[in-house]
C-alpha cells in the first residue's frame, strides 16, 4: 500500500511542477480573478477527494472480508 501512495505522491509532484508555468503566466497579465477561481477549485477538488477516500478504503475492506469468507467456505467444502 505505501507503494501505491508513493505513486500518488510523484504523480501529483509531477502535474504540480507542471502547472506552475501556466499559473505564472496567468499572473503576469495580471487578472486576480482566475487565481480566485483556481484557488476555490482546488477547494472543490479536496473536498471531492476527503469524501471518496473513505469510500475506497471500506471498499477494499470489504472485498478482503468476502475474500476470505470464500477461502473459509472452500476450505469447509473441502473437508
Amino acid at each position: 500500500m505505501s507503494s501505491t501512495l508513493i505513486k500518488i505522491t510523484i504523480i501529483s509532484a509531477v502535474f504540480a511542477a507542471s502547472a506552475l508555468p501556466a499559473v505564472a503566466g496567468a499572473e503576469g497579465r495580471g487578472n486576480v480573478s482566475e487565481s480566485i477561481v483556481w484557488g476555490f477549485l482546488g477547494l472543490c477538488a479536496l473536498i471531492i477527494i476527503a469524501q471518496i477516500a473513505p469510500l475506497i478504503r471500506n471498499l477494499r475492506k470489504q472485498s478482503k472480508a468476502a475474500a476470505e469468507q470464500t477461502k473459509a467456505a472452500e476450505l469447509q467444502q473441502l473437508k
